[in-house]
């Protein structure tokens, strides 16, 4: 599914505003995020030399929309919005945090970041099961900026409890 809305969409932000529509659901196993990795590099062919880094780019935030809107399942629906911006746009985390801090208890903030950090590594165990590649490499490399993204998370919720 996944994979062919890649293909129906003519860019990256249509395809966002269709994967956030799902509210995360949708497959999320090895075989539709390599469907959807070949759709990938069919519209962005990889090359060993000369590679385009914009479409590299493109690759890790096709995979960040996808792993983003999966983390967010359990959130609860008011402030997913908050938590896309806080995982997607670093330069908005801070107002993001204080946001979601002044309209959510922090037991319940606690909460929802630990829920989020369980589909993260659900999440990354489907794509350490990936065959290795360029889409597996794309997947990954989307993983490794969410883990940064919550461990300054998770460091900032700990110090305004303090």
């Amino acid at each position: 599914m996944l994979a062919d809305i890649f293909r129906r969409a003519p860019d990256l932000e249509s395809f966002r505003r269709a994967v956030v529509a799902l509210n995360g659901d949708f497959a999320f196993d090895c075989d539709s995020l390599v469907r959807l990795g070949q759709a990938y590099l069919e519209r962005y062919p990889d090359r060993l030399q000369n590679r385009n880094l914009d479409e590299v780019r493109v690759g890790y935030t096709l995979a960040r929309i996808c792993l983003v809107e999966r983390l967010l399942r359990p959130v609860a629906e008011t402030r997913r919005d908050l938590f896309r911006r806080l995982l997607i746009d670093t330069g908005a985390q801070q107002n993001c945090l204080e946001e979601l801090l002044g309209v959510t208890p922090r037991e319940n903030l606690s909460r929802e970041f630990r829920l989020i950090s369980a589909e993260l590594t659900a999440s990354r165990q489907v794509l350490e099961d990936m065959p290795r590649g360029m889409v597996k490499e794309r997947f990954m490399g989307g993983l490794s900026s969410l883990y940064s993204i919550l461990y300054l998370l998770k460091t900032h919720l700990e110090r305004s409890q303090g």
